[in-house]
Formats: structure tokens, C-alpha cells, sequence
């Protein structure tokens, strides 16, 4: 080797560690990825708290739930910065409803990886804050099989192949009695660029209502974004029909063939949207926007659902258990209350409906007592 080869062997040597050191210095800085986790499972629950059964004008027993759904843009540095006053002024929007008596009886959150984002569930006073997978966990469900060529085109400086670094940030938080839940992430190699930073899956819920003789299930996901990935979109659209498919072995897992209501991915028609388990059931509609105030149900092929709302919130009812949206409303947007994140909340106001003669469903969760 003469001096020139000796030379240049020496730079690439400095060269390679001094890039291993500004990688250890960013990830020294980079967010903890489960400090923002919150957990709570309600041992009991107060039927005084709970929606009212009324008694429709043909004989049916009814109760509204008000569900949020809100993306409150819960980022971390160095990706956002200087969030926490608008996600405390979320929290606190939030918990003076809950107070008036007022608030959503199901709150759904996406893009909570912070603490001030998770505790937005904390602050209202939910007795049941569930959140979605896990920095740690691995997909325990088979997974989708990717296209020729999807893995070996991964590359790290877009954020692909070298781990997690935040949860999935998904929560769903309610007082209603919750009787079954299941989550699972996304696997890790189906994921498409900085998206793959965070840990996203599904997360499914089985809550008891007041009086109804079936639980409804309530499913939260968040998948692969287009351009926020920084990714080719014929990948990204790759990854998000990858990840349709895994969440709908979540679903058929967990039993989806009963009274539903789902938020997730349904701000863009998307591949997934196109092709997945809700797109096949023609008993599956959008909460979509009608005049006014006023919620329309819509199919899933609906262009105008799409572009009305940011956000959207699906449904589906069953033969015991009638679910219809009445009121959509789009809050926080410059217009209705001032803006607090990137996307702007849903307000809907469903109706549960059910065979006034229909025996109640037991709830496998006791009363609290005084």
C-alpha cells in the first residue's frame, strides 16, 4: 500500500467515525419514545356518568354519544417545536366540556407521541385512556406480504431500517365500560419512509352501551402518510395497502362483524380506502357532512365525503344494533375556535338504537359503589 492509499484510508476512517459520532449525538437528543405514555383501565364504572337511554316516537330505546376525533399534531422536537401551549389549550378545551357535562363520551386522538399530547386524555378525566401499540411492540398477527423489490429498496437516511423511535400515538379514552380491547403494531419492514420513525398499528375496543344488547366496537389506527413520508408515492401508497391489510386481520382477530364506530386514515381516498375491509362491506358508511350541522351517511366511494372534512369518522350497524350519524361538526379550523394543530377536530353526534324489548347485553364490569 504506498503513502496515497495510506492516506486515503485514513480519512474515510476518520471520515466513518466521525459520522458514528454525530449519530450518537443525534440520537442522544432524539425524543424518548415512551416517556408520553399513558395507560388507564377503569375497575368500575358509574352509570350516572354514562349517556341516557331515551325511548324513540316506534317503541326503539336510544342514547347519543359525542365522539371527537382530533390529530392534535403532537409532535416532537426536533420535528415541532413549542406545541405544548396549544396542546394544553386542547386539554383544557376539552376538560371544561367534560365539566359542563358537554364533552365526547369517546375522544380519539392521533399523532399523540408527547406528553403534553397524551395527557390531553388525562386532563379530561377519562376512566379509560387506551392507547395503540407500543415503542417496543412487535407485530404478533401474520403480516402482509410486501411487493418484489419493496424491502430491498428501504433506505435509512429517509427513515427506514433503523428502528423506532416513538410509539404508534394512538389513543381512544371513554367512560364507558370497556369489556375487550386489542392492538397490534404494524410490522416494521411495511412502512414507507420517516413514517417509519414511529411505531403505528390499530388498536380495537369493545364497549358496553347503556341498556343496548350488544357492545360496540371501536377501532383506531393511523397508516403511512403520502408526502409527509418524503418517499416516492407509488411507495407510499404501497405501504399503506400493506398496512390495510394487517389492520384488517386486527379486525377479523378481534371480531368485527358487529355494530362499529372507526377513525383512522380517512382524511385522503387512499389505496387502503380503496381496497380494505371497509371499502368491501356495504354495510360500512362515512359520517359525512350534510347541510348545516347535519351528518349524511356515506359510502365509502363518496368524492364529496372526502373533500368536505379533514378528518372522518366511519360506522357501521348490525341487525340488533341500529348506529346512525345526526351532527358533524369541524372545530378548531380558523373558523370554529381558532387553530391548535394541523388538523382541525370532528365533532359527531351518533345515535345507538336497538328493540325496546331487546334484553340489555350484560356488562362485565361491576358499579362503582360509594
Amino acid at each position: 500500500m504506498d503513502r496515497a492509499e495510506r492516506r486515503i484510508g485514513r480519512r474515510l476512517a476518520i471520515a466513518a467515525i466521525l459520522l458514528l459520532g454525530l449519530a450518537a449525538a443525534v440520537w442522544a437528543v432524539l425524543p424518548d419514545g415512551r416517556a408520553a405514555r399513558i395507560e388507564r383501565h377503569a375497575r368500575c364504572y358509574d352509570p350516572a356518568a354514562l349517556p341516557q337511554v331515551d325511548t324513540l316516537a316506534d317503541g326503539r330505546k336510544a342514547v347519543r354519544l359525542r365522539v371527537l376525533l382530533w390529530n392534535v399534531e403532537g409532535l416532537p422536537w426536533p420535528i415541532r417545536s413549542g406545541r405544548e401551549p396549544k396542546l394544553a389549550a386542547i386539554a383544557d378545551w376539552i376538560a371544561a366540556r367534560r365539566k359542563a357535562g358537554a364533552g365526547p363520551d369517546i375522544l380519539i386522538l392521533h399523532k399523540a407521541f408527547t406528553p403534553a399530547a397524551s395527557r390531553i386524555a388525562a386532563v379530561a378525566g377519562y376512566g379509560n385512556i387506551f392507547p395503540g401499540p407500543a415503542l417496543d411492540d412487535k407485530r404478533r398477527l401474520p403480516a402482509a406480504t410486501p411487493p418484489a423489490g419493496y424491502l430491498d429498496a428501504a433506505r435509512w437516511w429517509k427513515g427506514e431500517g433503523i428502528g423506532k423511535w416513538l410509539d404508534g400515538g394512538l389513543y381512544v379514552a371513554t367512560d364507558l365500560p370497556v369489556i375487550d380491547q386489542a392492538r397490534d403494531a404494524f410490522d416494521a419492514d411495511n412502512c414507507a419512509g420517516y413514517d417509519c420513525l414511529s411505531n403505528k398499528g390499530g388498536l380495537a375496543l369493545r364497549v358496553a352501551v347503556p341498556g343496548a344488547p350488544e357492545a360496540l366496537a371501536l377501532f383506531n389506527t393511523h397508516r403511512n402518510s403520502r408526502e409527509p413520508a418524503q418517499v416516492g408515492l407509488a411507495r407510499a401508497e404501497a405501504s399503506h395497502l400493506l398496512q390495510t391489510d394487517e389492520n384488517d386481520t386486527l379486525l377479523a382477530a378481534f371480531g368485527d362483524d358487529g355494530a362499529m364506530i372507526a377513525a383512522g386514515d380517512f382524511n385522503n381516498y387512499r389505496a387502503g380506502d380503496k381496497t380494505g375491509r371497509f371499502a368491501a362491506d356495504p354495510a360500512f358508511r362515512l359520517a359525512a357532512k350534510g347541510p348545516g350541522f347535519a351528518a349524511r351517511a356515506a359510502p365509502m366511494t363518496d368524492p364529496r365525503a372526502w373533500t368536505d372534512a379533514y378528518d372522518l369518522l366511519g360506522f357501521r350497524g348490525s341487525d340488533a344494533l341500529r348506529v346512525e350519524p345526526l351532527a358533524v361538526a369541524t372545530l378548531f379550523d380558523g373558523n370554529n375556535g381558532p387553530v391548535l394543530s394541523d388538523h382541525p377536530a370532528q365533532y359527531a353526534i351518533f345515535r345507538l338504537s336497538w328493540r325496546g324489548d331487546a334484553p340489555a347485553a350484560p356488562v362485565l364490569v361491576p358499579t362503582c359503589t360509594i
